[in-house]
C-alpha cells in the first residue's frame, strides 16, 4: 500500500474505473476534491487487489485527541472479500490514524471470516444510507425494460405521458440548483429528514457536471416543474442521488415518468446498471419505516433489494476508537450539525 503519485492522481478516474467492482461515483477524483471543501483531506492510495492494484480514495480528517479518522466511501472497489485483507495489510500508511473506514459493496450473507482475523469490526452505524438499494438491470431493451415494472408503474408513466408531462435534459446553473434544492425542500419539509445547506449539495453537482458526472433532470407540466433529479454516473453505473418533487399535481405520477426517462437516457450513454439509492434493509421493511414509502415507489421499477455488508471498521488504536464509539462520534456529529448546518460525513 502506497500513496499515488501525481502522474496517477492526474489519471484517478482511469484506475477507479478499473477496480474489480468497476468503479463507484464516490471513489472519484471530483469527490475527494469536493469533500476537501468541507472539512475532509483526500487521500489517493495505491494497494494490492484481486488480479490488478486497487485505486482507494480515503477521506481523512483529525479528531482533537484521538488523532485522524480515515473514511473510504463505498470502498475499496474489491468483488472478493479477501482482497480487503490484502490491501489493509500494511498499515504503516496510515499513520496517526485510530479508525480505518471501509465500506465496499459486498453482498450482507457473505463469509467475512478472514475480515475479522485480521481484526476488522462492523461499524456501530453504517455512514452511507444505501446499505440497502434497489438496482435496476438496464441492459436489456426498452420494450423489455418497460415490461418488467409492475402493472401500476407502467400505468403511472403512460399516464404522466397522456397528460402532458415532459422531462427535460438540464444545465446545471444557478438558476436550476435553486429549483433543484427548492424541489428538495418541499420533499424534506413533507418527509422529515434532515437536509444539508443548498452550498453543499450545489458545491458537488456543478462539479460532478463540469466532470461529466452528474446530471439534472425536470419533469414539467405546462412549463411547471413537478419533480426533479441529480443522477450520477461513472462507467456502465448511475446512481439516483438527488431528488424531490412539489405537492402540485401528484395525480399527473410525474416523478415514474421522470425515472424512466432517465433510465432511457442512462442506457443510451451505455450505463448497465441504475442504483436507486436507499430502501429499507429485507429484515426491516415494514410500512413503519421512515423509507418504506421510498421502497414502495422504487420497487415499481424492480423488487428485488439489494442488501449491502455496509461500514466496517479497522480499529487501530483500541483505546482511542473505543472513545470514539462511546462519545466522539456523536458529539462531532451534534457539533457539525448545529456549528455548520452540515452533516459529520
Amino acid at each position: 500500500m502506497r500513496f499515488a503519485t501525481d502522474s496517477e492522481i492526474a489519471n484517478w478516474d482511469e484506475l477507479v474505473a478499473a477496480n474489480p467492482d468497476g468503479g463507484h461515483i464516490l471513489q472519484t477524483r471530483a469527490w475527494g476534491d469536493f469533500k476537501a471543501q468541507w472539512g475532509w483531506r483526500p487521500r489517493h492510495v495505491i494497494a494490492s487487489g484481486d488480479t490488478v492494484d486497487l485505486a482507494i480514495l480515503f477521506l481523512t480528517r483529525k479528531i482533537t485527541g484521538l488523532g485522524e479518522l480515515w473514511y473510504a466511501p463505498k470502498g475499496p472497489g474489491i468483488i472478493r472479500p479477501q482482497s480487503m485483507v490484502d490491501a489493509l495489510c500494511q498499515r504503516r500508511l496510515f499513520g496517526p490514524a485510530f479508525c480505518v473506514k471501509v465500506e465496499p459493496e459486498i453482498a450482507q450473507g457473505t463469509d467475512l471470516g478472514t475480515w475479522e482475523a485480521q481484526g476488522l469490526v462492523k461499524a456501530p452505524q453504517d455512514v452511507q444510507i444505501n446499505r440497502a438499494t434497489i438496482i435496476v438491470d438496464l441492459r436489456p431493451d426498452e420494450d423489455a425494460l418497460l415490461a418488467s415494472f409492475k402493472s401500476k408503474t407502467r400505468y403511472n408513466i403512460r399516464l404522466a405521458q397522456r397528460k402532458g408531462v415532459v422531462v427535460r435534459h438540464m444545465p446545471v446553473n444557478d438558476k436550476t440548483i435553486d429549483v433543484m434544492f427548492a424541489l428538495m425542500v418541499a420533499t424534506q419539509q413533507r418527509a422529515g429528514f434532515t437536509l444539508r445547506q443548498r452550498d453543499y449539495f450545489a458545491g458537488y453537482w456543478q462539479r460532478q457536471h463540469a466532470c461529466g458526472q452528474g446530471d439534472f433532470f425536470f419533469a414539467l407540466h405546462d412549463e411547471e416543474v413537478l419533480a426533479g433529479i441529480f443522477v450520477t454516473h461513472f462507467g456502465t453505473r448511475a446512481w439516483y442521488k438527488d431528488g424531490g418533487s412539489t405537492k402540485l399535481h401528484q395525480e399527473l405520477m410525474a416523478p415514474h415518468l421522470l425515472q424512466w426517462e432517465v433510465m432511457r437516457h442512462l442506457r443510451a450513454r451505455g450505463v448497465t446498471d441504475y442504483d436507486l439509492v436507499a430502501v429499507p434493509r429485507p429484515q426491516e421493511m415494514s410500512e413503519t419505516h421512515p423509507m418504506y414509502g421510498l421502497y414502495r415507489f422504487k420497487s415499481g421499477f424492480c423488487d428485488t433489494v439489494t442488501d449491502f455488508v455496509g461500514t466496517w471498521d479497522l480499529p487501530l488504536r483500541q483505546t482511542r476508537y473505543s472513545a470514539w464509539n462511546r462519545l466522539g462520534e456523536r458529539a462531532a456529529q451534534r457539533w457539525t450539525l448545529r456549528a455548520r448546518h452540515n452533516i459529520f460525513y
